[in-house]
């Protein structure tokens, strides 16, 4: 692992030593909400070398993305929670494929290929749901609440919502919309 260094940053302000080959991100980049000037940056970041090119490569979420599990955290939200997201701008931005394609294209980056696969994740049980929604998808919105036990309960009237859903159509999972990025720079 000697030609690999980790750096922890803004996407759009992270400073390397030198040009790269490859950008690679994971589910990660629908965190960033100006994906305009992520990708410039990402673009001055890579080496220009018209024998080899640069790839960018990324896999984030996309344009549907969460819109069941955004749904059924927005009637939760209403009423005894909405004071709390008043102001709150959702931490997510979820890009649209044809829209990335275009400004990837304006960009300069050459063989663009952004497409979006199904994938859905089956949790077995409330516990595990909830874990896994507390800490990957609602954090964001759980401190907004100043009350432990007041979070506790947006949480659990959420996860209340869900299995009210899944009771009335067992077999309906909640897909994940993901964009997948590829593109090369000249």
């Amino acid at each position: 692992m000697e030609n690999i260094v980790l750096v922890q940053s803004d996407f759009s302000e992270v400073t390397l030593p030198k040009k790269l080959d490859v950008i690679f991100s994971d589910a990660a980049l629908h965190w960033a909400h100006n994906h305009a000037q992520v990708f410039r940056h990402f673009w001055k970041m890579l080496k220009s070398d018209r024998t080899k090119g640069s790839q960018l490569l990324i896999q984030c979420g996309s344009y549907g993305n969460l819109q069941t599990i955004l749904a059924l955290l927005r009637q939760v939200m209403q009423n005894e929670f909405e004071k709390n997201f008043k102001n709150m701008k959702l931490p997510w931005h979820f890009g649209k494929p044809d829209d990335t394609s275009k400004l990837l294209g304006k960009i300069g980056f050459v063989n663009i290929n952004v497409h979006l696969y199904n994938n859905s994740v089956n949790l077995c049980n409330r516990e595990i749901y909830s874990k896994f929604v507390r800490s990957v998808i609602i954090k964001p919105l759980l401190v907004c609440i100043s009350k432990e036990k007041s979070r506790n309960r947006y949480l659990e009237l959420f996860l209340d919502e869900v299995e009210g859903r899944k009771s009335v159509n067992p077999k309906q999972e909640t897909p994940c919309s993901l964009d997948h990025v590829t593109a090369d720079k000249p």
